[in-house]
């Protein structure tokens, strides 16, 4: 903490007051004054995502993103939404592979109204058959559009089961089609009061509030809310990665696609903050490595990216081009791989890792100015390291990054024999056409 006390001073940011509360029912609240505007954000994290479904049954963490919006015990079908806007606010949600957040937004003022209506959908199981076979449809339509019919979109599906055999990160955050039909009703509410309880949330409410009266509205709503019964998490277990997995897809597209996962430690992990430079290095922006090698000098693709995805029990680095028509993937795979070894041998200059810091300080900066995605920074803190001082230090946590760590993790990580690679093709060349 000293170390980093030192980095905090030096960076010039003033850190965020917060307040904390946990209940009897053990709801973990999370309060901070942000009064620039008259507005409050409240965003509630449940501590459930689609790696803690369970095999044949998946999907459903996805599907209540969609439900906890269809109604509850003292608000009708449809309505959620309808008081809200009159209120003035506004509504989201979201699913990842370990939670499930949802928000609203409005005036100070109106908070209340926010908590009211929050706070039903988990004071009791209130969504009805018609709602759910909806959202089903809903669901469905979703995989269509996304996933079947859109170019590359089954490159998650795809990866997945590739790069895990036995957890829960095997199968893609909306579920398997075929399980999501087979849903009962009885399902649904099961799966409702195992993680759907205020034991397993964190609320963070972020704006212009008062922290006694908010403390108290909170006690209102959300005090008297039953906990549900504990139950233990299913543990992470998964064999190293030791020989290439390869495969080639056909799928509808024009132009061909090369995709490489490598698996990586948890989010917040020291290899977790270096490899997250690593990946501006390659990436971001006109002067990024990709950009210069596979775009702007050679000419082989369209777009090229990397992406850092962060997860409860381990982490995803994946590579990703789609080839100028002509041009080999073969070739680009090659010039990828001689990207990784230039840095995996040390061949970094120290101005790639400045201009990606200070990348990191410009978004790091704003996403302060707003008070949804603060509360949620809040919930994502609370709910995975149970530490909210993280908001103020975690920037820090990338600033301290130095050269060689970068080149360690790279030559811990990024080996051939430690991933999966992805050839996407052209139907009709997999046809003879």
């Amino acid at each position: 903490m000293t170390n980093h006390l030192a980095e905090k001073i030096r960076f010039e940011v003033p850190s965020l007051e917060y307040k904390e509360h946990t209940f009897g029912n053990g709801l973990r609240l999370v309060m901070s004054r942000q009064g620039n505007i008259p507005m409050v954000a409240v965003n509630t994290t449940f501590h459930i995502g689609s790696k803690d479904e369970e095999e044949h049954m998946t999907g459903l963490a996805h599907l209540f993103e969609h439900l906890m919006f269809e109604g509850s015990p003292n608000i009708p079908k449809g309505k959620f939404d309808e008081i809200l806007n009159q209120n003035g606010g506004e509504s989201n949600a979201y699913t990842s592979w370990d939670s499930t957040s949802y928000f609203v937004a409005l005036p100070a003022n109106h908070l209340e109204v926010g908590l009211w209506l929050d706070s039903d959908r988990i004071a009791g199981f209130g969504i009805s058959k018609e709602s759910l076979e909806i959202q089903k449809d809903v669901v469905l339509e979703e995989k269509l559009l996304y996933v079947d019919n859109s170019p590359y979109g089954t490159v998650e599906e795809e990866s997945s089961r590739r790069l895990f055999k036995n957890s829960g990160y095997k199968w893609p955050i909306i579920g398997n089609m075929d399980d999501l039909r087979k849903v009962t009703l009885d399902d649904i509410e099961n799966f409702f009061e195992r993680y759907y309880k205020p034991n397993n949330a964190v609320i963070s409410i972020v704006g212009d509030i008062d922290y006694d009266k908010t403390l108290s509205l909170v006690e209102k709503y959300y005090g008297a809310i039953k906990p549900g019964k504990d139950f233990e998490r299913r543990k992470f277990y998964e064999e190293n990665i030791m020989t290439e997995i390869r495969e080639d897809i056909y799928d509808n597209i024009q132009l061909e696609g090369k995709f490489i996962f490598y698996r990586l430690p948890e989010m917040g992990t020291a290899d977790y903050y270096a490899m997250n430079i690593l990946n501006g290095i390659l990436s971001e922006g006109d002067s990024s490595r990709f950009y210069q090698e596979l775009e702007y000098k050679n000419e082989l693709v369209i777009e090229s990216d990397t992406n850092l995805y962060g997860m409860e029990q381990t982490s995803l680095f994946c590579i990703s081009a789609i080839a100028m028509k002509g041009k080999s993937i073969e070739e680009i795979e090659t010039r990828i791989d001689s990207i990784l070894e230039d840095i995996k041998n040390g061949n970094i200059d120290e101005n790639e890792i400045t201009k990606v810091k200070n990348k990191v300080e410009t978004y790091y900066n704003s996403r302060r100015q707003s008070i949804i995605s603060l509360a949620d920074k809040f919930s994502f803190f609370k709910t995975f390291y149970n530490d909210c001082e993280k908001i103020n230090f975690e920037i820090i946590d990338y600033l301290q990054v130095a050269k060689n760590d970068i080149i360690e993790s790279a030559n811990k990580y990024l080996n051939k024999n430690q991933r999966v690679v992805l050839n996407y093709f052209p139907k009709k060349q997999h046809n003879g056409e």
